[in-house]
C-alpha cells in the first residue's frame, strides 16, 4: 500500500480474492474483465505468490506482469532494505517502458 502511494499507482484489483487464498475461476474471469474495462499498466505480483494466474491474465490482456520482491533477500540484489527498494523501483520503471 505504502508503495503505491509512493510511486502513484491504483489498484485495480487483487490476485487473491483474500490473502494467501488463490483466485477462482470466477475471481480471474473478474479480473479480466476489470483489466479490459481500464487502462492497466501491468500485473504486479510478488516472488512467492504462484505465478500461473498473472500470466493467464497477462496472455489474455496483453498488459505484462510484473514480479516484485517481497522482502530483503527475497531476491537476488536485495541484501538490504536499499537493494530492495532499489529493485522494486527499477523493476517498475523498467514495467513502463
Amino acid at each position: 500500500m505504502y508503495l503505491e502511494s509512493w510511486a502513484g499507482l491504483a489498484e485495480v484489483g487483487n490476485l487473491e480474492p483474500k490473502p494467501g487464498l488463490p483466485p477462482s475461476a470466477g475471481h480471474l474471469a473478474e479480473l479480466l474483465d476489470q483489466i479490459k474495462s481500464q487502462n492497466v499498466a501491468f500485473i504486479i505480483r510478488s516472488t512467492y505468490e504462484d505465478g500461473k494466474a498473472s500470466e493467464w491474465l497477462a496472455a489474455r490482456t496483453q498488459v505484462p506482469f510484473v514480479v516484485l520482491p517481497h522482502t530483503v533477500g527475497s531476491v537476488p540484489g536485495t541484501d538490504d532494505l536499499f537493494g530492495l527498494f532499489d529493485t522494486l523501483v527499477k523493476t517498475l520503471l523498467e514495467a513502463r517502458k
